[in-house]
């Protein structure tokens, strides 16, 4: 057997097989449908090759020219067909028609001496077909129809993303390397001395085919290759033992054929419960996914409900509380003013919950309008005036020389962050100085919030922005770090990358830690603004007794400083925030 009808034999058992495979798959697929058909006129042709190169007289060797042809003509008009399902547009039916129409034409033809018009003697081969008269009519409608295919494919791919275009660039280079390959056949019916050594490469174009088409799911592409292959091996097998040169030599390989068939039968039983295995996998992961989603729903709905009361009770007793509206005496409320705490804290919890379902369905609204941050910081450092006096800190807006630009932002969001960071450096430092800061750089302002206080480990940092985590989480030598749900800073960095900003952290264990956000100066509604430049270190000096001041505030009397307490306190500087790096520390 020689090399050409072996590489026959071989793309029509391959293509054979990964059509049958590939439809099984999914018998109702369009494109799996489409592929079964491209891949039987491959197989059809392949196998009508085969039997041609195998020929022994004239006769046979022009029947089976005329066969293969029968395949080779409905080659381009079915890939098209596949591309378009492929491509998920609609085929220009037209154009389709025609294709159809012309291809029938060329098989009528075909019956005659139209297309093939004898064998002969032409490079090392004994029957190679001679080209009809309607031969050549016959290629520019070939490389025409595979040309247009082509070119949807190419059209389709510029359009395409993520992992269509991936199939589609399978898909391609699969097409190229197949069509270039097969096209070395026509050569020698021009009597032009290249000979068809790009047949094998049809099997490769029809692998690759038919992974474009499974791609996406990987444990079922192992199972249909392995399938394949043993498929593959038998055929071969029963093949070689078919063309032995005696009985004996006949018998010993049917017989390793059945120890095979055997064996096989074995392995492919196995493959088969494996796919049902998976199969089942896939519905539960789809249940799950499902119930996940249904998770998510709940929790919106029944912390958007609970909301409603919670801030009722929280403001009738407020106002009776802080407001003195009830003229409560001192009794009544030290009575009332733990309730006043927990729903405050009830209320938090349930607006965190509410926010993290919304970032997770990505339902998270931004509506922004033009803001003052200066004025926004400074009313929220404002708000915690009362509790940094009661951990004895001293806390401090230092922006820069001249006032901030106004900005389009969500102005109750940034405040949330703002919020969030000030009162964790609160909770987490005990006599000790916070810092607030601001500067622009590289069409950004850059907000950070520093403190003395009890730092975060190397580990911790790397998860700090992961839902429910908390650095030091029961710790029983900061119990003041086992409260609160750990949702917060994971809230506050969608919220900053909602508005095409960044935030990372920089920190030192007992030292202290330093937190930054960025937010763009210019709002793009179409694509948020890369962030990831440099950044140079704010400087940030907390001395005793003294409000923190900026690098950038050339007069410390123009800081606009809030001091909750301006005792003279020990707690030594933070080492980090003189040290702020070049690039935001990365953060899972």
């Amino acid at each position: 057997m020689t090399f050409f009808a072996s590489a026959a034999l071989i793309n029509a058992i391959s293509s054979g097989i990964l059509g049958y495979v590939v439809f099984t798959h999914n018998k109702k697929g369009a494109v799996n449908r489409a592929f079964f058909y491209y891949s039987i006129a491959i197989t059809f042709w392949s196998g009508a090759y085969f039997l041609w190169q195998i020929s022994k007289t004239d006769i046979s060797a022009i029947f089976w020219c005329k066969a293969l042809m029968m395949g080779a003509i409905m080659i381009p008009v079915l890939y098209t067909r596949f591309v378009y399902r492929l491509i998920n547009k609609p085929e220009h039916k037209i154009l389709m028609y025609l294709f159809f129409a012309v291809s029938i034409i060329f098989l009528f033809l075909n019956l005659g001496n139209l297309i093939v018009d004898g064998v002969n003697a032409r490079s090392g081969f004994q029957l190679w077909p001679t080209a009809g008269p309607a031969f050549i009519y016959y290629l520019i409608v070939w490389f025409s129809i595979v040309i247009y295919s082509v070119y949807l494919l190419f059209i389709e791919y510029f359009r395409a993303t993520n992992h269509k275009k991936t199939q589609l660039f399978y898909v391609l280079i699969g097409t190229i390397i197949g069509y270039l390959g097969g096209a070395t056949n026509y050569p020698l019916w021009l009597d032009i001395k290249i000979l068809p050594w790009g047949n094998i490469l049809i099997t490769f174009y029809t692998m690759v085919m038919a992974y474009s088409i499974l791609k996406y799911k990987l444990l079922d592409i192992k199972i249909i290759y392995t399938e394949a292959i043993i498929i593959f091996v038998f055929f071969a097998l029963l093949v070689d033992a078919l063309f032995s040169p005696n009985y004996k030599i006949a018998l010993l390989r049917m017989v390793i054929v059945l120890l095979f068939s055997v064996v096989g039968q074995g392995l492919i039983k196995n493959i088969g419960e494996l796919k049902k295995a998976n199969r089942q996998l896939e519905k539960d992961k789809k249940e799950l996914v499902e119930l996940d989603r249904m998770k998510d729903e709940f929790l919106q709905m029944a912390t958007h409900e609970l909301n409603t009361p919670i801030t009722a009770i929280q403001g009738k007793l407020d106002m009776a509380v802080r407001e003195d509206l009830c003229k409560l005496n001192s009794e009544q409320k030290a009575f009332l003013e733990p309730i006043l705490n927990e729903t405050t804290r009830l209320g938090h919890l349930s607006r965190d919950v509410l926010n993290t379902a919304r970032i997770d369905q990505h339902r998270m609204a931004i509506n922004r309008s033009e803001t003052d941050l200066d004025a926004l910081i400074s009313d929220t450092i404002n708000n915690f005036e009362i509790k940094a006096k009661e951990q004895g800190d001293s806390i401090a807006y230092i922006p820069m020389s001249k006032s901030l630009p106004k900005l389009n932002i969500d102005q109750s969001k940034i405040g949330e962050v703002i919020t969030n960071l000030i009162g964790n450096a609160i909770k987490f430092t005990e006599k000790g100085k916070i810092a607030v800061t601001s500067r622009i750089k590289d069409g950004e302002v850059i907000i950070s919030v520093s403190d003395t206080g009890v730092g975060i480990d190397k580990e911790g940092q790397k998860h700090l922005f992961e839902k429910f985590y908390q650095a030091g989480r029961f710790d029983p030598e900061n119990p003041q770090e086992q409260q609160g749900t750990g949702l917060g800073l994971y809230i506050s960095q969608n919220i900053i990358n909602l508005h095409g900003g960044k935030m990372w952290l920089e920190s030192v264990k007992d030292k202290g830690s330093s937190f930054y956000f960025s937010l763009p100066l210019e709002y793009k509604e179409d694509k948020a603004k890369d962030n990831a430049t440099a950044r140079k270190p704010l400087e940030v000096e907390l001395t005793s007794g003294k409000a923190p001041l900026n690098a950038e505030t050339k007069d410390p009397n123009t800081a606009k400083s809030v001091i909750a307490n301006t005792n003279q306190l020990s707690s030594p500087p933070v080492e980090n925030m003189n040290q702020s790096a070049e690039k935001p520390t990365k953060t899972s």
